[in-house]
């Protein structure tokens, strides 16, 4: 039987290589690409691009311009007015301003388990090997496809939420922290330039408001 996520690889692939939707994102702040920056890819809502705190620190490809997704709209540019800005704008400040890292964005649906699927695709599509993966939740079926996801794209390192308000130990179920897809963020290297960028993700608190 064809996995289920294999199944969506040919409309995955057509979505990415897509030509970009008409849209009212905003212009992303021009920025120059020095080429020696790591891309760190990130799951989002999506976010205000035109923070120039963020727009600093997005990953850009030769000419400048920046290299991200929006899943459902078909184009690079994940744009939301509220959304993740505020975790975006935390994630700009782990980063002096030289940093050798740079991260890519790629917004998805999270109520929708094949849209955090396509952003493993389109993510496995550039040169960057790990994912930030933000958001949560405590309905595993939510994340089978996702878990899915994951397996097909091994090359990718997950990082995800710790969720320390709510320790495994005590019983409280959070994925993906407990489909135990991810990296821990103990065993990424001290030296590593996006170290503080994985454990600040670890710390995010999970406890519903």
């Amino acid at each position: 039987m064809i996995n289920f996520v294999q199944s969506l690889l040919p409309l995955i692939v057509l979505a990415v290589a897509g030509s970009e939707a008409l849209g009212a994102d905003p212009k992303v702040p021009p920025a120059v690409e020095s080429g020696n920056r790591v891309p760190v890819a990130i799951l989002t809502e999506g976010f205000d691009y035109t923070r120039p705190e963020i727009a600093a620190r997005l990953a850009r490809d030769g000419e400048g311009e920046i290299t991200a997704w929006d899943v459902m709209g078909e184009d690079r540019f994940p744009f939301d007015r509220n959304g993740d800005t505020a975790l975006m704008l935390a994630l700009a400040e782990q980063l002096p301003e030289n940093a050798p890292v740079s991260l890519l964005a790629v917004k998805v649906d999270v109520t929708d388990p094949v849209s955090l699927a396509k952003g493993l695709a389109f993510v496995a599509r550039t040169p960057a090997r790990t994912v930030m993966v933000p958001m949560w939740s405590d309905n595993r079926a939510a994340w089978d496809v996702f878990a899915q996801a994951s397996a097909h794209f091994s090359q990718l390192r997950l990082i995800v939420r710790a969720c320390p308000d709510l320790p495994a130990e005590r019983g409280a179920a959070v994925y993906p922290r407990d489909l135990k897809l991810a990296d821990g963020v103990a065993e990424v290297a001290a030296d590593d330039p996006a170290a503080p960028l994985f454990a600040y993700v670890a710390t995010l608190a999970c406890r519903r408001p």
